[in-house]
């Protein structure tokens, strides 16, 4: 599912997008230091109250959801995996938000299909095409905390 590349790009794209954001963040600082050289009031509040909502704005928008799937990457390709073989029993259809990340919602089944004790909920990352899994299939899959990582038909 995932490759070395992949994850290089994701950081890449981080790095990037922290060093983009930055910019305005650094003008403002400058204009901070300028308005405290000067001491004109009214000016350092703006910029400080500047700073802070842009702050607020960058992060929560380009870089936290980056970085949330960085660290979802590194966690399922570098991380403490498990493996597991089971029979996959369905998929929701609509993505749901954990950790940052959009996954769908998917049952494994460990035990007999009927048996919902058997059901084991995992993850699968809403980035990526969706398996043509059939009901009942086995798969084996490698995942970290309940999000997939690999898997391959048994």
């Amino acid at each position: 599912m995932y490759t070395e590349q992949d994850y290089a790009d994701i950081c890449a794209q981080r790095k990037k997008r922290i060093i983009l954001c930055t910019i305005p963040l650094v003008l403002l600082f400058a204009v901070l230091i300028y308005s405290l050289i000067i001491r004109l009031e009214a000016l350092t509040v703006a910029a400080t109250i500047l700073m802070g909502l842009i702050w607020l704005f960058v992060h929560g928008l380009f870089i936290k959801p980056v970085s949330a799937y960085r660290r979802h990457m590194d966690q399922v390709m570098h991380g403490r995996v498990h493996t597991l073989t089971a029979a996959f029993k369905e998929m929701d259809d609509l993505p749901v938000l954990r950790e940052g990340v959009r996954y769908f919602g998917m049952l494994m089944n460990v035990g007999r299909m009927d048996d919902e004790e058997d059901d084991r909920l995992f993850y699968y990352d809403a980035n990526l095409p969706r398996p043509d899994w059939k009901q009942g299939e086995m798969i084996t899959i490698t995942y970290h905390d309940k999000a997939l990582g690999k898997w391959e038909r048994a």
